[in-house]
């Protein structure tokens, strides 16, 4: 049986993960001064086209169908934060669609390059990212 999988990774938005707080004043978040607004966003390297293309790279694409995913997409939410070096960490998975998608987004993120750090008032600020990744299955 033929089948087409395709991967779609789509850049979603920033978020701060904290407590409210206004005009960029920093939050803490596991011992660590995030802002809920920041000047420039963590970005990765290149950019969001850049993103997109490193996990159409780096992503085994076809992870869920071989674990039996039936037809489908599968999204996984994440956030993670990208550190003032633009080291990631702190990797958090908000959803399971199942398949082995969480773990198998969350080994490409690891895998990946350090990222641009956000800034503030000219500063490398710690950010919290949210990215959602999509596998799709078709049959």
């Amino acid at each position: 049986m033929k089948y087409k999988l395709s991967l779609i990774a789509t850049f979603i938005a920033f978020a701060i993960v904290g407590t409210a707080q206004t005009n960029g004043k920093p939050v803490s978040d596991s011992g660590k001064k995030l802002f809920i607004s920041v000047q420039i966003e963590a970005q990765f390297p290149g950019g969001p086209a850049a993103w997109k293309k490193y996990l159409q790279k780096n992503l085994n694409a076809n992870l869920p169908k071989d674990n039996g995913a039936p037809a489908g997409r599968y999204t996984v939410m994440l956030s993670f934060l990208v550190e003032k070096d633009g080291a990631i960490s702190d990797i958090i998975a908000e959803n399971n669609p199942g398949y082995g998608s969480v773990e198998e987004a969350i080994r490409a993120i690891k895998k990946g390059p350090k990222w641009q750090p956000a800034e503030y008032d000219g500063h490398y600020v710690s950010d919290r990212v949210r990215q959602a990744v999509t596998f799709m299955v078709n049959y």
